[in-house]
């Protein structure tokens, strides 16, 4: 008898042990989850949906117990992730280094967009209309650019959301950079008064770092 109640303590410690460890897996996970998004805010809603079974409720009991003690521990880093992230965010997008884009139904309001493609590129691109979402409004300058490279017979790529390094070791994040005849051109979409600003500063970092030319697509005269 005293034998059977052994056996049944060690596979009760085995079972535990398993279910242990396969919450401290799901547990890695989350964590490693929050710390990319630089929020706890699905922590526990991801612990319950991973962790948590009516069929197994000491384990749960145990995970719950591991997962509130690592909770305590990462939400003070993950809280101070975020800040430093948020304000490197806001230094980036200062400078110009990156533009953010928000979708906008500019459909109806008849816009099309200024450039000046004409002086840098020598192509005189149609108008286009302004849609207000960014990837549509790429599409549409893209096809249009490719179009009358074609019938010149000048070569063409181009890039989307692409990483240029400039000065002091730093990048700019380029929303379009065409290679036209063999000239790399940086290229932004500008919706804003705020993205206006920014294209001013980042063109001139471009320029020292040797991008002599760099093209707009632009709701704003300049």
């Amino acid at each position: 008898m005293d034998g059977l109640r052994v056996l049944l303590l060690v596979a009760g410690v085995i079972i535990l042990l398993i279910n242990f460890f396969i919450n401290s897996g799901n547990i890695i996970k989350i964590v490693t989850y929050c710390f990319q998004a630089n929020s706890v805010s699905h922590y526990w809603n991801l612990f319950f949906k991973s962790c948590v079974s009516g069929r197994a409720v000491i384990s749960s009991i145990i995970g719950f117990i591991v997962a509130l003690f690592i909770f305590i521990i990462i939400t003070p880093i993950v809280l101070i992730r975020g800040a430093l992230g948020t304000k490197k965010t806001a230094a980036l997008l200062d400078e110009g280094l990156i533009f953010q884009y928000q979708d906008q139904n500019l459909e109806d309001q008849n816009l099309t967009f200024n450039n000046n493609i004409q002086n840098n590129a020598g192509l005189d691109i149609p108008e286009i209309k302004v849609s207000g979402k960014l990837r549509i409004d790429a599409i549409i300058a893209i096809s249009e650019i490719t179009k009358l490279c074609e019938e010149k017979g000048i070569e063409s790529s181009y890039k989307v959301m692409h990483k240029l390094p400039i000065e002091n070791k730093t990048e700019a994040l380029v929303p379009l950079f065409l290679t036209i005849d063999n000239q790399s051109l940086p290229t932004y979409f500008i919706y804003s008064t705020t993205h206006a600003q920014q294209y001013k500063k980042i063109r001139n970092k471009l320029y020292t770092a040797g991008y002599k030319k760099t093209l707009y697509f632009s709701t704003i005269q300049f």
